[in-house]
């Protein structure tokens, strides 16, 4: 019997390496996933949160997972991918959207805006260093960021009907 008269062919694997590869991803979303839980850790202690999460475990905990990464793959979190993980979302804005979903949109990326300086001026803070040109970049941006938000909380104002005049009223 030849393979056509069996049926059809049994199924081959293309890489003998497949599982291996699979949990190597695994392995590099739990690192992500690690690393960004030990930011949120730092920048919740930081802001003096009393209900931040210890550091110090989750610094153990990174590092376990970099370990597993680096006996999978051969290597810890590329700097892409440690980007990815610590990345803000951008927020984008949807072409011919609605008036609503344009000040929702506006309200997003004030708050992103200030965030962001925020962010920076955190880091100079932290290091105890002084603000590049007095932190007047990342004050800019907070300000404008203020300005996004406050514009997309306002109610849009309505429109008025103009009365129609009547030139030459109908008499009676």
């Amino acid at each position: 019997m030849t393979n056509s008269e069996e049926g059809p062919p049994a199924l081959k694997l293309v890489s003998e390496n497949a599982a291996q590869e699979i949990y190597a991803l695994r392995a590099r979303q739990r690192a992500k996933t690690h690393l960004a839980n030990l930011a949120a850790a730092i920048l919740r202690t930081v802001a003096g949160s009393n209900s931040a999460a210890p550091i110090m475990p989750s610094v153990i905990g990174l590092l376990e997972a970099q370990k597993q990464l680096v006996a999978l793959s051969g290597s810890m979190l590329a700097f892409d991918d440690e980007r990815q993980a610590l990345g803000l979302t951008r927020v984008e804005r949807r072409p011919g959207g609605s008036d609503i979903e344009y000040r929702e949109f506006e309200y997003a990326a004030g708050i992103e805006t200030i965030v962001v300086g925020a962010l920076r001026l955190a880091a100079h803070h932290v290091l105890k260093e002084r603000e590049h040109f007095g932190g007047k970049y990342s004050t800019r941006a907070i300000e404008e960021g203020i300005a996004l938000v406050v514009r997309a909380s306002e109610r849009p104002q309505k429109r008025q009907r103009k009365k129609r005049i009547l030139h030459n009223p109908p008499r009676l």
